[in-house]
């Protein structure tokens, strides 16, 4: 072996080690997930290039294969822990066994509301709308990991409720995907549409309160007389 080849070998060793581990790998993994999601808005999945990544974040190619394997993996890794963030807070609702359904459903709507408003949400939602017919597994796994998640939890927390007699709600899968769907569209095609624009704090609030009133008014249990 050439001294060449040695010292490329022994920096690819030494890159591989350092790159996953520690402060300084996670940084640098940090880096690459931060320089993907503002080039794949800026340019789109298709026609940002791994060296545009690495001259956005700094590191090497060997970092980046090491870390995701690709740039698809670099996305899917982007998406599943943007859900996975997303799907923590949500499960720490559902648990929530003390709040009334009003509180519980407004905290859940305003979570998934929040999200997207994040610019990583909706760079994940905008790749996936103009790339999703080329990366189809990450397209499902998105379905999957994201909003099939969520609408299984919200399920799981009405049909407790519903058991508690504080709701009534025959079908909660199908009463889930109506709230969260009477939720999100608006906002999201407003996101996709004009992403500049932003709701206050204030008319956010009055959105989810207006949806929640609206929902519960077919799910509350009929009074005995």
């Amino acid at each position: 072996m050439d001294r060449g080849n040695a010292r490329e070998l022994t920096d690819r060793t030494t890159d591989k080690d350092s790159s996953t581990v520690g402060p300084r790998g996670r940084a640098r993994r940090q880096a690459l997930l931060d320089a993907a999601a503002a080039l794949f808005v800026e340019k789109g999945f298709e026609k940002t290039t791994l060296t545009d990544i690495i001259g956005r974040a700094g590191g090497s190619r060997a970092t980046l294969y090491e870390h995701f394997g690709d740039k698809e993996g670099l996305f899917r890794a982007m998406m599943e822990e943007n859900s996975a963030r997303i799907q923590e807070g949500l499960a720490a609702i559902q648990a929530d066994e003390r709040a009334a359904p009003e509180d519980g459903l407004a905290r859940f709507a305003l979570h998934i509301v929040a999200a997207l408003f994040d610019d990583r949400t909706m760079a994940i939602i905008r790749v996936l709308v103009s790339e999703g017919g080329r990366i189809p597994d990450i397209a499902e796994a998105f379905f999957r990991i994201g909003p099939e998640t969520a609408q299984r939890r919200l399920a799981d927390y009405l049909a407790r409720q519903t058991a508690a007699g504080a709701l009534s709600v025959a079908e909660p899968e199908a009463a889930a995907r109506g709230f969260i769907g009477m939720i999100t569209g608006n906002i999201l095609l407003r996101r996709l549409i004009l992403p500049e624009q932003s709701f206050s704090r204030e008319e956010t609030e009055r959105y989810v309160g207006r949806a929640v009133a609206l929902f519960l008014t077919g799910a509350r249990p009929i009074a005995k007389h």
